[in-house]
Formats: C-alpha cells, structure tokens, sequence
C-alpha cells in the first residue's frame, strides 16, 4: 500500500518542486573600464552594426555565426550556439577614434554566463561606420570570460547585411511576461525592469498579464492571487483584487525587491524609454477591467504621438469571460485594438486586428491565410524549442511569436531568410 501510494504522491511532489518558481540571476557586474572617457553613439548610427557576423577565432567558444541587433540602449548578438547572447554598452573613445563595448554574454536556457570586451578599432571598421554608416569593414576584437572564470579570445567580423525580406516583413517578437522567465531570469516578470531591459534581449514587444485591484487599478501580475512564486515572502495572502494599489505598493514586492506595477506605470516606460513597438496586454477577465483599462491605454497613446512614437497596444482576449467584458465597454474595442487567443472565428466576430493562437495548434495555414486576407495579423504563443523555432518560421506563415527564448527566434530569423 505504502508503495503504491508513493508511486502515486511522488510525481505530484516532483511536478511541485519544478513549477516556475523564479530564481532571480541578475546579469554579471562589468566594470566596463574601457568605456571610461567615451562618448555616446546614436542609436540610430549604431542601427548600421545590424547584419549577420561571423567568428574569426578558430575555438569558437561562444559560436561561430551571429545575428547582430541594436536597440535604444544596446548592442546585442545571437549566436547559433545553445541560444548565447551578447549584451553590450557601446562608447567612441576620442583618443584613438576606436569603438569600445562592454557587457555580458549568456546561455538562453542556463545561466552561465560571463563578462564580454570588445573593441572596434579606427581602421578596422569604426571609422567607416561613423562617418559612412558602412558597416562592411567592421571587425571587433577582444575577449570574453568563459563558464569557468578564464579570460577567451573573441573576434567577429561583418559578413552580410540582413536580407531585403526581413526589411520588408514585419515580424514581431514578443518577451513572455518579461525575457527569460523560465531559466533563471535577470528580472522578475511583469516587471518595470522586464520593460527597461527586455529591448535588449531582441524581442519588438512586451507581452505583460493584467489584472485589476480594489480600487479599481489594472496592475501587471500574471496570477490572480498573490503567491511565493514571484513574491517575496510575507504576510498577505489572497487575490489581488481584495487589496487597492496603494497596498500592494506598501506591503508587497517582487523576489528581486521591486513593487508590483501599475499598467499606468508599465505603459509609460514602454511609450518613454525603449524603442519597443507593441505590448500585448492579456487581460485576465476582472469584472469592469475594460473601463479602467480604457482610459489607461488612450493616455499611452496620446503620450506616444507627442513624442514621435508609432506603437500598439492590444487588449488580448484569452477566454469567453474576458470576450464578456470586453463586450460590456463597446468603446473600447471601437477606438483600440484588440486580440483574440480562442479561434479566428471569435476573432473576426469581435472585430479583432489580431488573433494569437496557441503553438499546439499547430500551422494552420489555412487560418493564417484567411486572417491576413481580412488584415488580421497572426501570433503564435509560446514557442521556446529551437527545433519547433525554426520549423515555424520556416514552415508557417506567422507575423510573430512569443517566446522565453527570443535569441533562437532572432538567430533563425534573419539567417534563414
């Protein structure tokens, strides 16, 4: 009896054990001496870097192919290795007219990691990017410290600017609740940092999980009730809507120390400090979240035209209960976008510029191509095996993915097109 009774307790035991608790590994501290007494660059220069590198060391620790992506505050790379990214900070230094970079690189699905150095010196590329914006001479040499602390060589070199397809496709790639919430993440999700940071790691957009407090605040936190799994342990207990926001800014925070943010709070850091373009907002179903909603979504908007920001923000409608919700605000889904996750049908019954099916499901080449014809674009959720990566970017036809692991989705990307 024993015995049976262990056969049937210990795989509940172990499912427990291994749920997506969170286990905060912040990036590693660089100090980053190399970018002392350098200058900012633009983004927009910087933007010329994008393209397709390889390694010229023959080790080729870290990889040997790399898609190169800048951001508003960073360089990063992909490699076709195990998903390792490079992170980086960037700065001219006047004294040799060099381009000096400094940051971290890491596996998409372990967290070894480990300081990156890396330069560009005047006549190996850096001067023929900043004064031409060419960036077919570019070669950057310097090293990195691998997963046992010793200090490698590191050589990439420009092959390949990225193919007029993916200039011309718009493919959208989405962080899931915040980059790498499955493998020792660098922040919490649905987090302020996730919105600050996430750019950097390749994604285009935001897919943060909304729900509603006491006094009627959408806040960002993908359960219902507050719980260890992304919580700092405390005394309250108990769903989210029991509690006004001020509360929860008091009483509760996030493993890694930070509050639970408002959607107030997470929109305007989108709309202010990236160059991210849409954020997919699940909306979980409270009872009215569409009214409070509505007003929150219309100011970010207002917010991003008076500074020159072209963004989307789209209300995911996940279930039956939130289509009834949505229903209930008809002037939201009048002036704002909306999403549907349950079938295209449900999507074009609601009037919805989206529709998100789950990976599950499959291809469904037929609904995609009956989507696009009505200009409904289609995003697949959650990809993270690089296998099924690639063969749905080959295979489908899909305007974009979520993914925990947005280094694959960029490696296979902008080489296989």
């Amino acid at each position: 009896m024993k015995r049976l009774l262990l056969f049937f307790i210990l795989p509940f035991l172990l499912l427990m054990l291994n749920c997506n608790k969170s286990f905060i590994v912040l990036p590693p501290k660089n100090s980053a001496s190399n970018l002392d007494g350098t200058v900012s660059i633009s983004d927009t220069l910087l933007s010329n870097m994008n393209g397709i590198y390889k390694s010229t060391v023959m080790s080729g620790g870290l990889g040997i192919e790399f898609v190169c992506k800048t951001s508003k505050k960073k360089v990063s790379f992909f490699s076709n290795l195990d998903g390792i990214f490079m992170i980086l900070n960037s700065g001219f230094n006047p004294a040799d007219s060099s381009i000096q970079f400094s940051g971290f690189w890491r596996f998409s699905e372990s967290k070894t990691q480990g300081n990156v150095t890396l330069s560009i010196a005047k006549d190996e590329g850096a001067s023929d990017l900043l004064q031409n914006g060419n960036p077919s001479s570019i070669l950057l040499k310097g090293n990195y410290i691998d997963g046992n602390g010793n200090a490698q060589p590191l050589s990439i070199q420009f092959e390949r600017q990225f193919s007029d397809y993916t200039k011309t496709h718009d493919f959208s790639i989405f962080a899931h609740h915040g980059v790498q919430t499955t493998a020792d993440p660098p922040y919490e999700e649905n987090s302020l940092n996730g919105v600050l940071n996430d750019e950097g790691y390749g994604v285009t957009g935001l897919e943060f999980d909304v729900h509603l407090t006491k006094d009627g605040v959408p806040i960002c936190a993908h359960d219902a009730s507050v719980n260890d799994r992304v919580t700092a342990k405390g005394p309250v207990f108990g769903p989210y809507i029991q509690y006004t926001f001020a509360f929860i800014e008091n009483y509760i925070r996030l493993i890694d120390g930070q509050k639970i943010p408002s959607v107030e709070q997470v929109l305007t850091a989108f709309v202010d400090s990236t160059n991210l373009t849409e954020m997919w907002l699940d909306v979980k179903g409270d009872p009215d979240i569409f009214k409070y909603l509505e007003p929150i979504v219309k100011a970010a908007y207002a917010r991003a035209a008076s500074i020159g920001r072209n963004v989307k923000i789209i209300a995911d409608l996940p279930s039956k209960d939130v289509i009834d919700e949505f229903n209930k605000q008809p002037s939201y889904g009048a002036s704002l976008p909306s999403m549907c996750e349950l079938s295209l049908q449900d999507a074009i019954d609601n009037h919805c510029q989206y529709f998100a099916p789950r990976y599950t499901l499959g291809l469904l080449l037929d609904d995609v191509d009956k989507a696009h014809s009505m200009g409904i674009r289609v995003y697949s959720w959650t990809l993270n095996s690089k296998v099924q990566i690639a063969d749905y970017l080959q295979h489908g036809r899909f305007d974009g993915f979520i993914s925990d692991y947005p280094a694959y989705v960029n490696y296979y990307y902008y080489t296989l097109f």
